[in-house]
């Protein structure tokens, strides 16, 4: 089933009419009338595929949409039912349907850790939909796995490289502001001989690599958080 914010949104659209017609016969406030349509989901703009992360899945005659914001600290995880908000829950969210079925959501650093439908003991990823920087990376996946795939590896070993290279680093800046607080550790790890301009180069390349695999909606707890 192919699912899009238009399609998710389309049982929305008759909504908001049905709303505006009642807002218009009963005299209702515009800002009550602006508080009820602000619950429904919003059609893409080309600037979310920054910060917004939308994944959907039908199900039970249903569309069923995740939205996050990842610049967002609060971790909010907001589920849309045909176009409607029907619950929203801090990251990591639970949804439990009316079968029973659950939906699973849990934010990583940047990108998803878990976007699944969990029904009758068996797990599916829910889709990125068009306009979100997943969907771009996914459909960059099927044109081009053989590009994708090596993209992959080097992510993945340019991580590997920055863990080992970096956590000394870190290691010996949590021991220096300790002793500044007057809590002296009295360890002192040794660090690669590598120049300024070499670790900042490293730095940079572990944030592309860790973009890439939050696109993709691989996670390690080692490797990501």
């Amino acid at each position: 089933m192919e699912l899009s914010v238009r399609s998710c949104g389309r049982k929305d659209d008759e909504g908001r009419a049905a709303a505006r017609s009642s807002h218009r016969s009963n005299g209702d406030s515009p800002a009550r009338f602006a508080k009820e349509t602000a619950d429904c989901l919003r059609p893409t703009k080309a600037t979310d595929v920054f910060w917004r992360g939308l994944f959907g899945a039908g199900y039970g005659g249903s569309s069923y949409v995740v939205e996050v914001d990842f610049f967002d600290f609060g971790e909010k995880v907001r589920l849309y039912r045909d176009g409607c908000l029907a619950e929203e829950q801090k990251s990591p969210a639970r949804f439990v349907l009316d079968d029973g079925a659950v939906i699973e959501a849990a934010m990583a650093l940047y990108g998803m850790k878990r976007a699944h439908l969990v029904a009758s003991g068996r797990a599916r990823a829910l889709l990125p939909l068009p306009g979100t920087a997943e969907a771009l990376r996914l459909a960059f996946d099927r044109e081009h796995p053989v590009a994708s795939r090596v993209i992959a590896a080097v992510s993945w070993a340019v991580l590997v490289v920055v863990l080992v290279t970096q956590i000394p680093n870190l290691l010996n800046s949590l021991a220096q502001g300790a002793a500044w607080l007057g809590l002296p550790l009295g360890f002192s790890v040794p660090t690669f001989a590598l120049s300024e301009w070499l670790n900042t180069l490293l730095g940079a390349l572990g944030i592309v690599a860790g973009l890439d695999r939050g696109l993709r909606m691989v996670h390690s707890p080692l490797l990501d958080d």
